[in-house]
């Protein structure tokens, strides 16, 4: 009897949604393992997640953030970014000083030894992310790029 009734609750896409749905699916597919790749080599080389790189990555550009714009800017790390922080800067790979005015809001800066360390890894990423895109020629990854850019600043 219940079979009969699993029908009536069907959901009917549009082809516009079929399409977007299995995109977005396949996106997610990839992006998931292509982190998995890129975090197992940092940790198999280095010692390092991919949440430590997108920090020292994210630091090696700037000066110094805040712990709030640190994490806005994240684009790998999830979970407690404080405890991560903590981590780093025992590691000696940030340094953290409260803010100037705001005792309650830490400056975080990316330490000598954490500059060297990312440097040396970043090298070795772009290498490892090279080798997995490696069946994609150039062109089609230019174009893939800038479609996703598009799609993605249109939902921003």
């Amino acid at each position: 009897m219940q079979g009969d009734n699993i029908n009536m609750f069907e959901i009917h896409y549009t082809e516009r949604q079929k399409e977007s749905l299995k995109l977005w699916i396949e996106l997610v597919r990839y992006s998931s393992k292509l982190e998995q790749i890129i975090d197992d080599k940092l940790r198999q080389n280095y010692g390092q997640n991919i949440s430590r790189f997108d920090v020292l990555s994210q630091l090696d550009r700037e000066d110094s953030l805040t712990v709030g714009e640190l994490a806005g800017r994240l684009i790998a790390s999830k979970g407690n970014i404080t405890g991560l922080l903590d981590r780093m800067q025992k590691d000696g790979l940030i340094t953290k000083h409260a803010k100037p005015g705001d005792r309650r809001s830490f400056q975080i800066k990316i330490a000598s030894k954490g500059k060297v360390l990312f440097h040396d890894m970043a090298e070795d990423n772009a290498k490892w992310v090279a080798e997995a895109l490696n069946s994609i020629d150039i062109k089609s990854m230019s174009d893939f790029t800038k479609f996703l850019n598009t799609a993605r600043t249109s939902i921003e």
